[in-house]
């Protein structure tokens, strides 16, 4: 089900009756229910994917914190991983591995033995890519001592399964969402007016600009081989902002329809596109799965504390793994690799030049230049490393960078905005620009922390002209939300 559906608009006013209709010692029944109803809509078969998730994961919790030793802990948490990490290959990459060592016998011509594959007709679990890090992250929690093992089975399904964000998202922790499944909140007026003013918020980003933005990103990656210089940098441009109002729309959405519920969930976003380097972006996007990697790879492997090219190795290899993670092909992998070579760039920097030079003119320069400077260029650093991001394959990718250096030509730039029509072009570009004047504007405050302590002329002003926005101008062809394809 999808949240720009006409079915939401069915399925969220009777689940929010029937939730607070309910006991409170019941409601866990409601929201399990709801949440296993809400994921079948989409595939009623892959529920049975999400109960062995669930079981597993459960009885791994309980044998991992009652076992008497470190070392006895350890066989189940190994077991747990393997049988989740397994799962995750068999639905999302046993076809890109085919594929690969396929490709190899192909290079080498040595016969490959493996029949052509039937399971490259297996549709991929929405969702599967969030459950098994949300899952991953919660018995790692319970071995390291900082969360206790779930014992109520429909208490942990839920902390599983929660449809919020059961499909995209936020990678919640258990020290975070369990504690709040044990006290169900009465219904609350104030919360839910911050909840729907969030929700508006997130139908703006992703009817209003993420899917008209897309018109645009789809021909022009339709038509990679024509588009050269400014029009490839348009699109690329256009394809960052797209997935950005797509993804933080709809953790917008997930978040706000959780807070009228009286459950808060993580934020996933914090103004991405102000951020002023590449380190500070990973704070402020997919903060779920940035803290989340940093928490259980990156500082496994030593973090920023080993040798300088330990610490290379180690950045290149968690977005390597951020990469994969996003999808099962190579442009998505060295799209995020390449943004950790940029990264590490920037620490050898900072570690073996500018501690050195520190007190030169130079670097003082580079430190005083103003902060548009580097928002700007970290955007340019994103739109470059990105462009893989979307491409079907290497080659695809290999001709929009060769044609990105012609920056004397525009071929198919009229073409572009023509074609899915200019008028669509000037909302989105008007959208987009009331959005960054909203963030400038809130700061580092939430959007309905700064709305709802204005005075009701401000708050209505605000209410009607989104309302308006997306009644008049959202694009309601329940397209996809971009990060459901992972």
């Amino acid at each position: 089900m999808l949240f720009n559906s006409l079915n939401f608009l069915y399925f969220f006013p009777v689940a929010l009756a029937l939730y607070f209709l309910t006991p409170q010692r019941l409601r866990w029944v409601t929201l399990v229910a709801t949440s296993f109803f809400f994921y079948m809509c989409w595939n009623p078969k892959y529920i049975i994917l999400l109960i062995i998730s669930i079981v597993s994961n459960y009885f791994a919790g309980k044998l991992i914190e009652d076992a008497k030793t470190h070392s006895a802990k350890k066989v189940p948490l190994v077991v747990n991983m393997l049988f989740n990490i397994l799962l995750l290959c068999l639905f999302k990459y046993l076809n890109f591995f085919d594929d690969n060592i396929r490709a190899i016998f192909e290079f080498i011509h040595v016969p490959y033995p493996v029949p052509e594959p039937w399971f490259n007709k297996i549709l991929l679990p929405v969702g599967i890519s969030f459950y098994t890090f949300h899952t991953l992250g919660y018995t790692l929690d319970v071995f390291k001592g900082v969360s206790k093992a779930e014992r109520h089975l429909g208490k942990f399904a839920l902390f599983t399964a929660y449809w919020p964000l059961l499909l995209a998202g936020p990678i919640e922790r258990s020290t975070t969402l369990l504690p709040q499944l044990n006290y169900f909140k009465d219904f609350d007026y104030n919360r839910t007016r911050e909840g729907f003013v969030r929700m508006l918020m997130g139908y703006f980003k992703k009817v209003v600009i993420a899917d008209r933005l897309a018109l645009y990103v789809e021909e022009l990656y339709n038509h990679y081989d024509v588009a050269t210089g400014w029009t490839v940098w348009l699109g690329a441009c256009l394809f960052v902002i797209q997935v950005y109002c797509d993804f933080s729309g709809y953790s917008d959405i997930a978040v706000g329809a959780s807070r009228i519920m009286g459950i808060n969930l993580l934020e996933n976003f914090k103004r991405p596109f102000f951020a002023k380097n590449l380190a500070d972006f990973w704070t402020r996007w997919h903060i779920s799965l940035s803290t989340w990697l940093t928490d259980y790879v990156f500082y496994y492997l030593g973090a920023y504390k080993a040798s300088g090219s330990k610490v290379v190795f180690n950045v290149i290899f968690v977005l390597s793994i951020c990469g994969l993670w996003h999808g099962a092909n190579w442009p998505m992998v060295l799209s995020f690799t390449t943004i950790g070579i940029m990264m590490s760039i920037r620490y050898l920097w900072q570690y073996n030049v500018v501690k050195k030079i520190k007190p030169s003119n130079t670097y003082k320069l580079f430190d005083k230049l103003p902060d548009i400077f580097h928002i700007v260029v970290t955007f340019l650093m994103l739109v470059f490393g990105f462009m893989m991001f979307r491409a079907k394959d290497m080659s695809e990718a290999a001709v929009m960078y060769k044609n990105l250096f012609k920056l004397g030509e525009a071929n198919y730039l009229y073409e572009l905005i023509h074609y899915r029509g200019l008028e669509n072009f000037i909302i989105g570009i008007i959208a987009l620009v009331i959005l960054f004047a909203v963030e400038f504007w809130t700061g580092d405050k939430f959007i309905e922390e700064v709305i709802l302590k204005k005075g009701q002329k401000t708050r209505w002003a605000f209410y009607i002209t989104f309302l308006l926005f997306v009644v008049w101008f959202g694009m309601f062809n329940s397209s996809l939300f971009v990060y459901f394809q992972f």
